[in-house]
């Protein structure tokens, strides 16, 4: 977003992620970078009416660096776009205002689109400035090597209702974030993410003020990865970095969804760089809070955080395997000291995809192949207690042909492709890691061997008291190979496999009569939550977790794994074979146009289809996830209060023989405080 970002001479690489652009080149930094006002040029005359400060005039005015691009602009100036006279701070920060502001952007006389309380704003970049110094040490302080020590922390606040919120610095001398209003309204962890930013920023500035580094870029990952230029981990890192004030939104915030629709991909990969920021959490409960921003000072170009992580702690390729197994393993039931209570809710959430195979068993799909330290939790049925069950695994040779009901459906850009076979990698370095992972009523979790072989079993005995149980597999190759951000998922490295199990099956999956008749069903939730102003705020329904994915596949004569697999693409209708997705309208009629997003639909008060809009009567929405089973339920902000209530529906149409047999799901919906 701003030309200025020196970071973003490398095109891709920090503008793709931190929401900035640049064309404009940086000029080398001076020895002794200048003070505001202090630019060689005569002062201006006074001016009647004009406020010019005095050098003397401002707070902690030797600790305020003035920007290479600022160096004709003289800050003391009432009438500069960036003033001294519009500025306010706190022991670490220097925040700015536009002139448009007036003297106080807090005042009642702005708009409340423009209004900002920056005291507010400034109390919590100092809370996100302790975290990011004292807890996970991306910057040390009182060291006599960094530029925190000599100059504060910029905030730009724009005046403008466009969304505006990037994180990065000035000359590789500052960390600096640039906002607007909205972003600041409340402050909270978009905020706390984009200092986390300001502090990834100030790593390089500082080894290269501490003499640490040559000025080339290649410390603090300010290069990409893989030869394209593109560094998902500086928004993985913000991500995780902003979850230390807000832990919550780990799980409850919209990239949860993104990051389990694609742990099955590379770690790094582009197409969840907002959303995996779990293996952050591995390592720190290996390594300590602070081990990351120690991986953010040693890491060394072309390193990306996997092969520093191996360096820095002595690890082969097969240990590092080995490692990212475990945490996949873990995953699958936030088995960490800092998520375990907040993910309990969240167990199992990984999406999977697996198809039948001709000679028997399963085999992965495509769409959820495991990359290089990707992952794929597979939910099996639980059998009674004591009863042994395997799994013979078989991997596959990259660029095998796919299941003969697998779509093969793949993107490259915004272009959707059929495949027929896994993408093609080095056959000679395929590997795996597998195994069980089950939980326990009261929360222990039981851990099955790990094994590793291309073509073996894994066995289980099943505990007592077992609630769920998962088969893991993630993808080990014995050569690790950083991944490129291309925005290309042909090129990706996959690690196919197939499975058989001896004593369990796929969970939902059960006896089916061939000669059977589908039927209709109807399944009733009655759902609460409280009124959200701000956000799109509401409730979840697993099909797994209640156990109805077990009766739609009873209804349906069919088994609950092949249900997304027969799914057709959102908006189209009722086909022979096939299973559409709709709303049930009020009078009972099928809409097949969805409003939302996906599998989705948005309803006004009376339960009818309508759009999204805050000029209409839009008041819920629900929206559908083949893969997970699940609805989201959320709400418009500002428009439903505490004791409304509404009822809506939607349904699965699943056409046989030409005849169509519905699964409605009827959420009654209870608005609270």
């Amino acid at each position: 977003m701003r030309s200025r970002l020196i970071y973003y001479l490398l095109l891709l690489l920090f503008f793709s992620l931190c929401n900035c652009s640049a064309d404009d080149p940086i000029p080398d930094l001076p020895d002794e970078p200048e003070l505001p006002g202090e630019n060689g040029k005569p002062d201006e005359p006074d001016e009647e009416g004009l406020i010019i400060l005095d050098p003397s005039d401002v707070q902690d005015y030797e600790m305020i660096y003035k920007p290479k691009e600022f160096v004709a602009m003289n800050w003391l100036r009432e009438d500069s776009r960036w003033s001294l006279v519009r500025s306010r701070q706190s022991e670490h920060f220097i925040l700015f205002w536009e002139e448009g502001f007036g003297d106080d952007p807090g005042s009642s006389s702005l708009s409340e689109a423009l209004r900002v309380d920056v005291d507010d704003l400034l109390t919590k970049a100092e809370m996100f400035f302790t975290i990011n110094v004292e807890q996970l040490k991306f910057a040390e302080r009182n060291s006599g090597t960094s530029n925190l020590e000599r100059y504060k922390m910029q905030i730009y606040l724009h005046y403008q209702t466009e969304w505006l919120a990037t994180g990065a610095g000035y000359d590789d001398v500052i960390g600096a974030l640039w906002v607007n209003p909205s972003t600041c309204k409340p402050v909270g962890s978009t905020i706390a993410h984009e200092i986390g930013h300001s502090f990834q920023y100030q790593v390089y500035a500082d080894l290269l003020a501490a003499g640490e580094t040559a000025n080339d870029y290649s410390r603090g990952f300010r290069y990409g990865f893989g030869g394209d230029g593109g560094n998902g981990f500086w928004e993985q890192t913000a991500q995780w970095q902003s979850f230390q004030s807000y832990p919550a939104e780990a799980f409850e915030s919209y990239n949860f969804d993104v990051y389990t629709e694609n742990a099955h991909r590379h770690i790094c990969h582009e197409w969840q760089r907002y959303a995996s920021y779990f293996i952050h959490y591995y390592w720190s409960d290996r390594h300590g809070v602070d081990f990351i921003g120690k991986l953010w000072r040693e890491a060394v170009r072309p390193e990306d955080p996997v092969e520093a992580y191996m360096r820095m702690n002595e690890l082969s390729v097969e240990q590092m395997n080995d490692e990212m197994y475990e945490a996949a393993a873990r995953f699958v039931t936030w088995d960490l000291e800092e998520i375990r209570t907040r993910g309990s809710s969240y167990t199992g959430k990984q999406s999977w995809q697996l198809y039948p195979h001709a000679e028997g068993g399963y085999q992965v799909a495509y769409s959820h192949c495991p990359g290089t330290t990707g992952y794929n939790a597979i939910p099996l049925n639980i059998p009674a207690e004591g009863t042994t069950i395997t799994v013979t695994f078989d991997g596959l040779t990259p660029g095998s042909p796919l299941a003969s009901a697998d779509p093969g459906l793949a993107l490259k850009g915004e272009q959707r492709l059929t495949v027929e076979s896994y993408n093609t990698s080095d056959a000679s370095a395929a590997g795996w890691r597998y195994g069980f992972v089950a939980l326990i009523t009261g929360g222990e979790r039981i851990y099955g061997e790990m094994q590793n072989d291309r073509n073996g079993t894994a066995s289980f005995v099943v505990p007592a008291n077992c609630e769920r149980v998962w088969f893991v597999v993630s993808g080990a190759p014995t050569r690790y190979q950083s991944h490129a951000w291309d925005e290309d998922e042909l090129n990706d490295e996959q690690w196919p496999y197939r499975l058989q199990f001896t004593g369990t099956d796929l969970l939902g999956n059960i006896a089916i009569d061939p000669d059977a008749v589908p039927e209709d069903i109807t399944l009733t939730y009655n759902l609460s939550f409280p009124a959200d102003a701000a956000a799109y705020s509401g409730a979840k329904e697993d099909l797994i977790s209640n156990n109805d994915l077990i009766k739609v596949a009873e209804a349906f004569k069919m088994q609950g794994s092949a249900i997304s697999g027969m799914m057709l693409e959102a908006k189209e209708t009722a086909r022979e074979g096939k299973i559409a997705f709709a709303a049930v309208e009020p009078g009972s009629g099928l809409n097949y146009n969805t409003t939302a997003n996906g599998y989705g639909f948005w309803f006004d008060s009376q339960g009818r289809v309508i759009g999204w809009g805050n000029d209409n009567d839009s008041k819920l929405f629900a929206e559908f996830t083949t893969l997970a089973f699940q609805f989201s339920i959320g709400q418009y902000p500002g428009k439903c209060k505490a004791g409304d209530s509404y009822t809506i529906r939607e349904a699965l149409v699943y056409t046989k023989e030409g005849k169509q047999y519905r699964a409605t799901f009827v959420f009654n919906i209870s608005i609270t405080q």
